[in-house]
């Protein structure tokens, strides 16, 4: 049994799972595209801003940032 800490997260942050997008007919290969687009523009300092504006903090808040543009929300457990 997988067991969680309360400062780790639990299983990958890029499961299709994790996340849910406003328009239902979203499917896992438009969650993969959107992800590997994120991967690449996550470091990037507009992306880092963004995410910054959407009240994100840390080192995923370019990553989150760019995927809530998309139109995807990590779901709260």
């Amino acid at each position: 049994m997988l067991c969680c800490g309360l400062l780790a997260a639990c299983g990958s942050p890029h499961e299709f799972e994790s996340f849910s997008h406003r328009d239902p007919y979203m499917k896992e290969a438009d969650f993969k595209r959107d992800v590997a687009e994120c991967e690449a523009e996550k470091n990037k300092h507009s992306s880092k801003i963004q995410g910054r504006e959407f009240g994100l903090k840390g080192k995923d808040a370019g990553f989150l940032g760019c995927m809530k543009l998309k139109g995807w929300d990590r779901n709260r457990p």
